[in-house]
């Protein structure tokens, strides 16, 4: 809108001409002086910078002429007060819900056509599934120069994806950006028809998704979501959370996929922090309650899936970085004893005189355990790798998604937790391997996406 001057009726200013509006209206005034026949009237005036200001002067029939007038001014667009409000109510509101409107079609997941296919089509002896964080982060988020998400993800679709029948990913966000829509697609075209996602968020909620994608071959008979309370630091904003599919791999034979992906630490070198832990432990136990209310009915196997953030390797200084330590973290202890539903002694956590247990659950699942530290004896290095150089010198695996102040630290923080329950069709973890996923393209400026793998062989019994 125009600014509005405002002025005394007796006041010259060269800038503007009188209309002959003013001239004809004048001529009814009295002549002792008095306004006796203007209540109010038009004062029409053009400036030199063909602005048009309307000024609408409300005199009185008791005052004199030379007492001052009162401005009513309004833009040239706007005859009254209540057109001139409207107007301001409509450049404010259409704004808004345009924004809301893109909002709520931009942010929202696509649609893909459903695919009903008998079980006996997928009927397996083996299943090849995979665990990857793929730090597919919404726009800007990133933790160097560059984190080359499109050519990242261009390279998971062609390379990784044929490899595998069910893959659980984590940090594929689909805040503010369609790269997981676009997995998803690519994905549908390769014979991944199912999927459960973490639930979609929008701006005005300030916090993003969980990040959380399951992709299978295999028909979801049930699929299932939660989300946990708000994090700390970054994570803040991000409703991170779990997610739950029963697939049903041949006819006889179904699986409890789950996962997570919990609270970040942003110390120093993975340095324990006793905040996060806190913060990581009730999720761990949320997500025991997660599991009692899907899996609790039924005697189907059970395998926890993910980057659950918990360093599981136990280091020591003195202790090169390429000597596989054999013994567990006290972080990863804990983890493991709420998980199962047994709880943990507050007086551990805090070195306190407490000793009171938190966390426990009446529902218990003892034989959930470690499928990597069973196979390997040892907590093998996820996230903070080396590569040794031909004089021996140790340097970064990976250098374009990790974190400056986390190279080198050697951290085991992906999991594949398992827990046969003797189903029918017993299942034998099998060929389960770290999946660095080197890339050796020289027209690729990534170096490493990482991940586990394993080969699930259902064995008749």
């Amino acid at each position: 809108m125009l600014p509005i001057k405002k002025f005394k009726a007796s006041q010259d200013d060269d800038h503007y001409e009188n209309a002959p509006l003013l001239d004809e209206t004048s001529a009814m005034g009295g002549k002792d002086g008095n306004d006796t026949a203007v209540d109010s009237l038009l004062y029409l005036r053009w400036s030199g910078k063909r602005h048009c200001n309307i000024f609408r002067w409300q005199t009185s029939k008791n005052h004199s002429t030379h007492n001052r007038l009162r401005p009513y001014s309004y833009c040239c667009c706007f005859r009254t007060k209540r057109s001139f409000i409207i107007t301001c109510l409509v450049l404010f509101i259409l704004p808004l819900v345009s924004f809301v409107l893109f909002s709520l079609v931009y942010f929202s997941p696509i649609h893909l056509p459903a695919k009903s296919l008998g079980v006996s089509n997928y009927a397996t002896s083996t299943v090849r599934l995979l665990t990857l964080n793929i730090f597919m982060r919404p726009p800007g988020v990133k933790n160097n120069a560059n984190d080359y998400k499109e050519q990242r993800l261009d390279y998971i679709i062609e390379h990784i994806l044929p490899s595998y029948d069910i893959i659980t990913f984590q940090e594929a966000f689909a805040f503010a950006n369609r790269r997981v829509d676009k997995l998803l697609v690519k994905a549908y075209d390769q014979g991944f028809y199912h999927h459960v996602a973490s639930s979609r968020h929008y701006p005005w909620e300030l916090a993003g998704d969980g990040g959380l994608l399951i992709l299978s071959k295999f028909p979801i008979v049930q699929a299932d979501r939660i989300e946990f309370s708000r994090g700390v630091h970054a994570d803040w904003l991000s409703y991170k959370g779990a997610l739950h599919a029963l697939v049903q791999l041949n006819n006889n034979s179904l699986l409890h996929i789950y996962t997570t992906h919990t609270q970040a630490s942003y110390d120093n070198a993975g340095s324990f922090n006793l905040d996060d832990t806190k913060v990581r432990l009730s999720q761990f136990a949320r997500v025991h309650q997660f599991i009692a209310e899907t899996a609790k009915d039924d005697d189907y196997p059970i395998l926890l899936m993910g980057d659950l953030n918990v360093d599981a390797a136990m280091h020591n200084q003195s202790i090169p970085i390429n000597v596989r330590p054999h013994e567990s973290s006290f972080a990863y202890k804990m983890m493991m004893d709420v998980l199962r539903g047994k709880g943990i002694n507050l007086a551990d956590l805090t070195n306190g005189a407490d000793s009171s247990i938190l966390y426990s659950h009446p529902w218990r699942l003892d034989t959930l355990t470690d499928a990597v530290y069973e196979t390997f004896g040892y907590h093998p290095v996820t996230f903070g790798d080396y590569k040794v150089l031909d004089n021996g010198t140790f340097i970064p695996a990976e250098t374009s998604l990790t974190s400056h102040n986390q190279l080198l630290t050697v951290q085991s923080i992906d999991r594949l937790l398992w827990a046969d329950r003797k189903e029918k069709h017993s299942m034998k973890l099998t060929n389960i391997t770290v999946e660095p996923f080197f890339v050796k393209k020289k027209t690729v400026s990534f170096t490493q996406i990482s991940g586990m793998s394993l080969i699930l062989a259902i064995i008749m019994v």
